[in-house]
C-alpha cells in the first residue's frame, strides 16, 4: 500500500490554479428543467430567436400615426387638423388609414399601412368634437416608430450559451417561446467529516467531545455555491469505516469533500483512505492560515478536496478552493474580489498567507476593513461575523492602517 506523501505546502495562488485546471477539458453535464426553475442557473445551449422582434413596425409612443406628408408646412400659424379614425390599441391592429386621416396609436400598437410616422400624444390637440386631431408642426419620417426586426432577426441567437440566468433573462427567453431550457447540470458534492470526538448535533457532548457542525457548514457553503450536497456521515477513526463512507461518496457523488483526518494525527482517517486507494495528490499542503493541511487529488476521474477539521479553517478553504471550482463547473462568477483599505493594523508573524476574517465599516464616506477581534481557526465565532476575508501576505509581518489589501467578500 502506498502512503500519502508528507505535506509540502505549496503557495495559494498555484493550489487554486491547479484546482481550476483540473478537468478542464471534460464536457459539462447539462439537464432540461422547466423554465420557471431556472433562475440562477446557466443556459448550455444558444437560444434562436424563432420570430423576428419586433414582429412589425410598432409604435414607440403613445401618439397618433399619419403621414408625414399630411403635415407639410404644418405650424404654429397653420394649424393642420385631420380626422382621426378608429384607434389602435397594444394587442389590436387596423389594416391601414386612409389618406388625409390619422389613427391613436398606443405604445407597442401595430404601424397601419398608410401611416410612416408618430406624433406623441402630448404635442396634438383634439378638437372639442373629439373627432379630429390637431397639429402644429410637421412630422419626420420614422418619428417614434420601431421598425421591424429592429433588435433581432428571425434566427438569431437571442441568448448566447454560457448566460447565467437572471430574472431578465428568462423574460427573454418566455419571449423567444421557451417554456424548458438545457442549463448546466448541478454537481453533486459529499460531504464527510471524521473524528471519534465528533457527535451528532441533537447529543450532549461529554468535555472531550464536539458537536458535529462541520457537515451542516459545509451542506449550506455547498448547496449557496450551486451545487447539490449529500451528507455521508462521520467517519470514525477505527476499522474500516471511513474507506467505506469515501466508497459510498464516490459511487453518489461528482465530488468528493472531506472535513478533518488529514493531517498529522497517527489516527487521521482520511490519510490512511487516501493511501489504501492510492490516490495521487496534486497538492498536499498550502501555504496559507487558517488551512494548511489541505489534500487536493482525484479518485475515478471525481475530484477529491481533502479539508481540515478546525471549523473556521474548514470553512475558509472551502469558501478559497472547493467554491470556485463549482462555480466553474456551473459556469457562473464566483465572489467578488476587490482592494479595501484597513481601518487598522494587521499583523502577520505566521510566516504563511494569512486569510483573515473581517467586516465592512464607513469612515468619511470610505469603505474600510475592520478586522475582527478573533483570528483563531478552531473558533467558527472568528468567522460568523465575518462579512470578508483578507489576504495578509505571508511576506510582509505588519501592514498599517490604510494600506491596501486584496478582500473576498462572503456574500452574493
Amino acid at each position: 500500500m502506498k502512503t500519502v506523501p508528507n505535506i509540502h505546502p505549496v503557495s495559494f495562488d498555484l493550489a487554486l490554479e491547479l484546482i481550476l485546471k483540473y478537468d478542464q477539458n471534460q464536457k459539462k453535464a447539462t439537464e432540461t428543467i422547466e423554465l420557471k426553475d431556472s433562475a440562477g442557473r446557466t443556459l448550455a445551449s444558444d437560444v434562436f430567436a424563432d420570430i423576428d422582434f419586433p414582429g412589425a413596425d410598432i409604435s414607440a409612443m403613445d401618439g397618433y400615426c399619419l403621414s408625414t406628408v399630411n403635415l407639410a408646412g404644418a405650424g404654429i400659424n397653420n394649424l393642420i387638423g385631420l380626422p382621426i379614425l378608429a384607434g389602435i390599441d397594444a394587442g389590436h391592429k387596423i389594416d391601414k388609414i386612409t389618406p388625409g386621416s390619422c389613427a391613436y396609436i398606443a405604445t407597442g400598437g401595430m404601424l397601419p399601412s398608410g401611416a410612416d410616422s408618430v406624433v406623441k400624444i402630448e404635442d396634438v390637440e383634439i378638437s372639442p368634437d373629439g373627432n379630429n386631431a390637431i397639429f402644429s408642426a410637421p412630422a419626420k419620417v420614422g418619428n417614434f416608430i420601431r421598425p421591424r426586426a429592429t433588435e433581432l432577426r428571425t434566427g438569431d441567437i437571442m441568448v448566447a450559451a454560457g448566460t447565467q440566468i437572471t430574472p431578465f433573462v428568462i423574460g427573454q427567453l418566455a419571449t423567444a417561446g421557451q417554456t424548458v431550457v438545457q442549463t448546466i447540470k448541478k454537481p453533486k458534492v459529499a460531504i464527510i467529516t471524521s473524528g471519534d470526538e465528533v457527535l451528532m448535533p441533537w447529543e450532549k457532548p461529554q468535555p472531550w467531545q464536539v458537536r458535529n457542525g462541520n457537515c451542516p457548514m459545509l451542506r449550506a457553503q455547498v448547496e449557496e455555491a450551486g451545487a447539490i450536497a449529500f451528507e455521508i456521515g462521520i467517519a470514525r477513526d477505527v476499522g474500516d469505516h471511513a474507506l467505506e463512507l469515501f466508497l459510498k461518496a464516490a459511487e453518489c457523488a461528482d465530488i468528493i469533500v472531506t472535513s478533518g483526518g488529514i493531517s498529522m494525527g497517527r489516527k487521521d482517517p482520511f490519510k490512511q483512505v487516501f493511501a489504501r486507494l492510492e490516490i495521487e495528490p496534486v497538492f498536499y499542503g498550502i501555504k496559507m492560515k487558517p488551512g494548511k493541511p489541505v489534500f487536493f487529488g482525484s479518485y475515478k476521474n471525481k475530484p477529491v478536496f481533502g479539508l481540515p477539521g478546525n471549523q473556521t479553517s474548514t470553512a475558509v478553504t472551502f469558501e478559497l478552493l472547493v467554491r470556485p471550482y463549482i462555480r466553474k463547473i456551473l459556469g457562473l462568477p464566483n465572489r467578488l474580489t476587490m482592494h479595501l483599505k484597513l481601518s487598522k493594523e494587521s499583523i502577520n508573524d505566521s510566516r504563511r498567507d494569512f486569510f483573515k476574517r473581517g467586516h465592512l465599516i464607513e469612515q468619511d464616506n470610505i469603505t474600510l476593513v475592520q478586522p475582527l477581534e478573533s483570528q483563531e481557526s478552531h473558533m467558527l465565532s472568528s468567522l460568523a461575523g465575518a462579512e470578508i476575508l483578507f489576504l495578509h501576505p505571508a511576506n510582509d509581518e505588519k501592514i498599517a492602517a490604510g494600506s491596501s489589501v486584496k478582500c473576498w467578500l462572503l456574500k452574493g
